[in-house]
């Protein structure tokens, strides 16, 4: 059998496989990026729902998860092109003795970008947390 010149076969292949394996690479890299992103605004629902648990009226409750999701957000490196809070306080208002709880909905837009994807567009991550109100605690001043 006649051996072919095989010469340069390996920068053939070389050259096939590398932007293969970058595109992989370059796919995991996003996916763990949005993975990070979706746990930090999970993360700052969390934390605004517990901060508007502790306060006296609904006013300082709706301040309290402003603030909170927001430092959290900035804190973490999370860059949403357009952030949405929703919540519900009002338990805050009940009496001392009636259970209650407040809830918190965070919507955070990644841009394509901080996924390190070179395009346009993003990705919307969404969080939510719903925190009980201590039954004895003071309460609507």
């Amino acid at each position: 059998m006649k051996r072919r010149n095989q010469r340069g076969a390996v920068s053939v292949e070389v050259a096939l496989l590398v932007p293969v394996l970058v595109l992989v690479a370059a796919g995991a890299t996003a996916g763990w990026r949005l993975w990070w992103a979706g746990g930090q605004v999970q993360a700052a629902a969390e934390a605004a729902a517990r901060a508007a648990s502790v306060v006296s009226n609904t006013q300082a409750a709706n301040q309290a998860v402003a603030a909170v999701v927001t430092a959290d957000l900035e804190t973490a490196g999370v860059h949403c092109k357009n952030v949405s809070i929703s919540q519900d306080v009002a338990a805050v208002n009940l009496p001392p003795g009636v259970p209650g709880t407040v809830y918190v909905e965070v919507t955070c837009a990644v841009g394509m970008s901080d996924l390190l994807l070179p395009m346009p567009g993003s990705i919307t991550v969404y969080g939510s947390a719903d925190e009980a109100i201590d039954v004895y605690s003071r309460r609507g001043r």
